[in-house]
């Protein structure tokens, strides 16, 4: 269930000559039998530091994009407009320029770079050809830690040896003529451009729709930077966001256990020590299924046996807690691999027993528990959740309700503000030494 109240995507007026167009590939054959009488225009947003960013043109909402997602596709009468691009919360300008829609033709939008001076690649073409049981691609390259790179497509059976080189592509631009291939599954490689060497390889897609492709070759950032995305942008808000399959992936460990020290081990094998109030670094783990098993300072074991699953290019954090028996258990989330600059992503984790659930506030500097906005309410034990925060400041408080209605303040932060670039995570859990006998814990 989803336990966070968050504002959704910019709601879309219907005009009587303005309309989204439908999602996804799927829409195309409809559309050629009628015609492409209209413009066509969405958003992709690959600036690494930008917020959650809306989308408008002359004022029509075509929705909002974080870093590595679309906008929706607007369909609007053929003529010149204004876009404007702006950050979702604050409402601040980012971008605002002229742009001619022309009929049958669609324009992407590739914000890149540093939004408080963005680079906005274009890529304007027909729609209205028919393809023939065949696909369009194009690429664009905004990656900052590859200036040229080559992408090459094999048959689905095939490996590198017998790929076909697709294009080649520098850092910040885009191809303008796309290439055209018979629909079915295809494996990506990127390298860098001449080598014969991949740094990238993607499980076969199926490319199964009679339509145009935009690959974006995107820097990953957050937990999994240095690696690589390869996005697959089509006619919705839906961005493929395809991970190197060889991948390393990287899991780190949260010891909320009071007054214990001893090992954790991965596979029995002692990987780092276990330290009250303590996250570890992470560990670097190869795409598999684990064992996870925590010790004591006897060497006697606490918890054996966890299934850790660990997949391509995926970053997890594991939070070890006591239940009500006082037992060790474990609970896991997957952290996303977003910037946390303009915004932050934190985890939320009850990892205390004694209550049906707790309820979390994040109390601006204006407000109160009462009007706080930014909440984590009735939290179960043992569960998680996520929230994404503005830039701002923040006073944390942790809160129970009784059976009978009475508010309990269990905790409560002093001001902080979220550092860039980190991921945070804040757990509730008990304390001996805290005056409530609990307390919230924020770890990076």
């Amino acid at each position: 269930m989803n336990m966070i109240q968050r504002a959704s995507r910019l709601a879309l007026p219907l005009f009587s000559l303005i309309a989204l167009a439908a999602c996804g590939g799927s829409s195309g054959d409809k559309a050629e039998e009628e015609g492409f009488n209209q413009g066509y225009v969405q958003f992709y947003n690959g600036a690494a530091n930008s917020a959650n960013s809306s989308f408008t043109v002359n004022e029509i909402a075509a929705g909002s994009a974080t870093f590595g997602d679309a906008s929706n596709m607007l369909a609007i009468e053929p003529g010149s407009y204004k876009y404007q691009l702006k950050n979702a919360s604050s409402s601040n300008l980012i971008k605002e320029a002229d742009i001619t829609l022309n009929k049958g033709e669609k324009t992407l939008l590739l914000m890149s770079g540093d939004v408080a001076n963005p680079t906005i690649l274009s890529l304007t073409h027909k729609r209205e050809e028919k393809f023939d049981d065949q696909f369009r691609v194009f690429v664009a390259n905004l990656s900052s830690n590859y200036d040229k790179v080559d992408i090459y497509t094999a048959a689905e059976a095939d490996d590198f040896s017998k790929a076909t080189l697709l294009e080649t592509v520098a850092s910040k631009e885009i191809t303008k003529t796309g290439k055209m291939l018979k629909r079915g599954k295809y494996k990506l490689f990127i390298t860098t451009a001449g080598s014969k060497t991949p740094f990238f390889e993607a499980a076969a897609y199926n490319f199964q729709y009679t339509t145009s492709y935009v690959m974006v070759v995107r820097d990953k950032l957050g937990p999994m930077v240095n690696q690589v995305s390869l996005d697959l942008v089509g006619n919705s808000t839906t961005v493929e966001a395809l991970e190197h399959r060889l991948a390393k992936g990287q899991v780190r460990i949260y010891n909320s256990l009071d007054n214990q020290q001893g090992q954790i081990a991965i596979n029995n094998l002692p990987v780092s020590d276990l330290i009250q109030d303590t996250l570890t670094n992470y560990i670097q783990l190869d795409k598999n299924d684990y064992s996870l098993a925590v010790l004591n300072e006897k060497n006697e074991l606490l918890l054996n046996n966890v299934l850790l699953t660990i997949n391509a290019g995926q970053s997890k954090s594991v939070l070890l807690f006591r239940d009500a028996e006082q037992k060790v258990g474990a609970v896991s989330f997957t952290e996303k691999n977003l910037p946390q600059v303009d915004e932050h992503e934190i985890n939320v984790a009850n990892l205390v027993p004694d209550f049906k659930n707790l309820h979390f506030y994040f109390v601006r500097q204006n407000e109160t528990i009462e009007s706080a906005k930014f909440h984590v309410k009735a939290l179960e034990f043992k569960k998680y959740a996520s929230l994404v925060l503005p830039k701002d400041f923040y006073s944390i408080s942790l809160v129970n309700v009784a059976e009978n209605g009475t508010i309990s303040l269990l905790d409560k932060t002093a001001v902080l503000q979220l550092e860039a670039g980190k991921n945070y995570i804040l757990a509730a859990e008990p304390s001996a030494a805290a005056p409530s006998g609990y307390k919230i814990t924020l770890v990076k």
